[in-house]
């Protein structure tokens, strides 16, 4: 310091601060990298859940949609026959009776849908606006749903039981296209659900000479058609989540 090396020794000085502080920062960066890289590892998984999940969703939607479908066409041929009083086959009447028993209903776990996910995860802003609209949009489904469900148990069933055997409804029939894989274990082999023709008098004629059934049929027809009309946006809505997880998934990719 007397010999006049004070500037040297500064200069070393400093020189070792920054070469200490370029190294701070090069070590925060890479840990940066490693924390960035395992969110998006944990992002990535959380959207291809999300892929698979909607996926499921849209199938089993567009299977709702077919079996209301083929409800209404059968409820319509009832009443026209009703109408025009004509007098098909027994066996034809049934069928389209069994089939006014559906009662679709959407099944989506919404209850906890975000609790059990950390949704922060995604950083799609558009993906997480449409992921927190979907409860609502399939309680709005649901809803309608259930109305057509209470019909079917309070009141169009009791209604068809003072009339026929209701027994012969429920032969044969598989209540819900979604139960196949229980109604038909892997081994293929289904198991007997055959439960058999009533051997009581039945009454179809005076059946589709009352006027409830009209009520009843109409009725079916409006609530399937109002979840049919809702289920068209609830569709669109989970097609756009699924074009919003692909554009997620296509940028780590």
């Amino acid at each position: 310091m007397s010999s006049g090396k004070t500037s040297k020794y500064l200069k070393y000085a400093i020189g070792e601060i920054l070469l200490v502080v370029i190294g701070i920062l090069i070590a925060l960066y890479i840990n940066n990298l490693n924390e960035a890289r395992k969110f998006r590892k944990k992002e990535v998984v959380l959207l291809n859940q999300l892929n698979g999940e909607f996926k499921a969703n849209l199938q089993q939607l567009d299977n709702k949609m077919i079996l209301r479908n083929a409800i209404m066409k059968s409820s319509k041929f009832l009443l026209d026959v009703i109408d025009v009083q004509s007098k098909p086959s027994e066996d034809s009447i049934i069928i389209h009776l069994q089939t006014t028993l559906y009662t679709p209903t959407f099944n989506s776990n919404t209850n906890d849908y975000f609790n059990s996910r950390d949704m922060t995860l995604i950083q799609n802003d558009s993906l997480k606006n449409l992921l927190s609209q979907w409860p609502t949009k399939v309680d709005e489904l649901n809803e309608e749903e259930i109305l057509l469900v209470n019909h079917r148990e309070n009141r169009y069933m009791p209604f068809l039981g003072k009339h026929i055997q209701v027994r012969d409804l429920y032969n044969k029939v598989e209540f819900d296209i979604d139960m196949k894989d229980l109604i038909y274990p892997k081994d293929g082999r289904p198991l007997d659900l055959i439960i058999g023709e009533s051997k009581q008098a039945k009454s179809y004629n005076t059946l589709l000479q009352d006027e409830e059934l009209e009520e009843y049929l109409s009725y079916i027809i409006l609530f399937n058609n109002i979840s049919q009309t809702q289920s068209v946006p609830l569709k669109d809505h989970i097609n756009a989540i699924l074009g919003q997880i692909q554009k997620s998934l296509d940028q780590y990719q």
